[in-house]
């Protein structure tokens, strides 16, 4: 016959045995320490100062003193002693310091917030299946930090499976956002469930983004949708060209190359368009030659386009000056110098001739001449003025008071001047002139 129990080590009471009571007694002392266990605490690596008859504790690891040698098992106090217990795998006991069941196993002593939960199904206030194998349905749902951040990890097998969030309404999808099959992260909508379309594309190679949501191209008038860099001509190097300016509607830059249908005439060569809309039907826009930097503007009323109108800047205000259909399309002023005098001609067609010092000498006796070449033809007559000196040393055989109105015979290029004597004067001597004379031409070199 044994003398101890197969499992608790309870020691029998032996045929014939003396003092049957001790054998007795250990195993109720046993049965009393292991029966409804319950220990202090199990952070102990020596035993508390003044321990009470039968306090339990279980022996934490590198434990000394009377402890010592026995990590891991119950100390129980008997008396003036400790006597320990050495526990089986699956034995339970309950712990005061940590209001939790602890047990027993190869680990040592685990409480449930030391063990790694598994369970196939887990339904919190909802039924899990096979396939939403944790269910949930509440209110809200809170995930919190444990004293930093928080991270919620989405895992897939691979490229071609899915890691996403979807969204629902009566369990049929609206929007998903995550990694749908594909390497890129995306974001869906469904009107229905059934028809998807990627609002939003973000490549896991570099970044960038396409889908619904983008423009398609940098010319894409879509409404709603995101510009991209080089949208309409904004932050490219290159704007986007257009053929024809008068189907440049959106507001935006754009490259064009002259001459192009809708462009001012006679421009010619690389130029960029800018455009300003505030309706379809009310635009303004703005063309600049790159190689002359001569530009251009017009607008759009009520859908129909106005005249391109030549802007002037500080290299128009001198040149040749132009007129077109009686608009100026070249500098504002024209001047120059020739040894017949200078001229100033105007952007409205007005020309002024002057000469400085004219020289009228005798050609008979009645009559003093200068035919003056205008410095720049006018394209008719002008109206001739002339200003004679006011110093007695200009006048030579005839002084100021022997002479006349002055006498023109004008055309577009030149103009026959004369001084005639006054009536009484006496006749001009041989050599008898006027240096000196001031000329004055006004009209227009254009007869527009």
């Amino acid at each position: 016959m044994t003398q101890i129990s197969a499992i608790l080590s309870l020691p029998y009471i032996q045929p014939g045995q003396a003092q049957k009571h001790v054998t007795h007694n250990e195993a109720i002392r046993r049965l009393d320490a292991l029966v409804q266990p319950v220990v202090a605490d199990r952070d102990r690596s020596a035993p508390p100062d003044s321990p009470q008859t039968g306090a339990r504790h279980i022996v934490a690891e590198g434990a000394g003193g009377d402890w010592a040698g026995h990590d891991g098992e119950i100390a129980v106090r008997e008396g003036s002693a400790w006597v320990f217990e050495t526990p089986l795998p699956g034995w339970r006991a309950h712990c005061i310091a940590e209001d939790a069941e602890l047990s027993f196993g190869a680990q040592g002593w685990q409480a449930p917030g030391d063990r790694p939960l598994r369970a196939a199904r887990i339904g919190v206030n909802a039924e899990p299946d096979a396939t939403d194998r944790l269910s949930l349905s509440a209110a809200s749902t809170l995930l919190n930090h444990d004293g930093a951040g928080h991270l919620l990890k989405l895992n897939r097998a691979g490229d071609g499976d899915t890691a996403s969030l979807l969204f629902q309404t009566g369990f049929s999808g609206g929007a998903e956002m995550g990694l749908a099959g594909e390497a890129d992260f995306s974001i869906k909508t469904s009107a229905d469930g059934a028809g998807w379309t990627t609002a939003l594309r973000l490549s896991a190679t570099d970044g960038r983004a396409t889908g619904a949501a983008v423009q398609s191209d940098a010319l894409d008038t879509t409404p709603g949708r995101l510009m991209t860099v080089g949208g309409f001509g904004i932050g490219a190097g290159a704007a986007p060209e257009v053929a024809d300016a008068d189907t440049a509607l959106a507001g935006g830059i754009y490259a064009m190359t002259l001459p192009a249908p809708g462009a001012p005439a006679g421009t010619s060569g690389a130029a960029v368009l800018w455009v300003a809309a505030q309706a379809p039907g009310e635009v303004a826009q703005r063309l600049c030659e790159t190689a002359t930097g001569r530009a251009w503007r017009r607008a759009r009323a009520g859908g129909v386009w106005q005249g391109w109108r030549r802007e002037i800047g500080q290299a128009d205000l001198l040149g040749p000056v132009a007129l077109d259909g009686g608009l100026p399309s070249g500098a504002v002023f024209e001047s120059g110098t020739t040894a017949a005098g200078r001229y100033l001609r105007l952007a409205d067609g007005t020309q002024i001739a002057w000469a400085e010092a004219a020289l009228f000498a005798q050609v008979s006796a009645d009559r003093l001449e200068h035919v003056w070449s205008f410095p720049a033809p006018f394209a008719d007559t002008p109206q001739v003025s002339a200003t004679l000196p006011g110093a007695e040393t200009s006048y030579t055989g005839a002084g100021p008071g022997d002479l006349g109105g002055l006498m023109q015979e004008a055309g577009a290029a030149s103009a026959a001047l004369r001084l005639p004597r006054v009536a009484g004067a006496p006749a001009f001597a041989a050599g008898a002139q006027v240096a000196g004379v001031r000329l004055l031409a006004v009209g227009r070199w254009s007869a527009g």
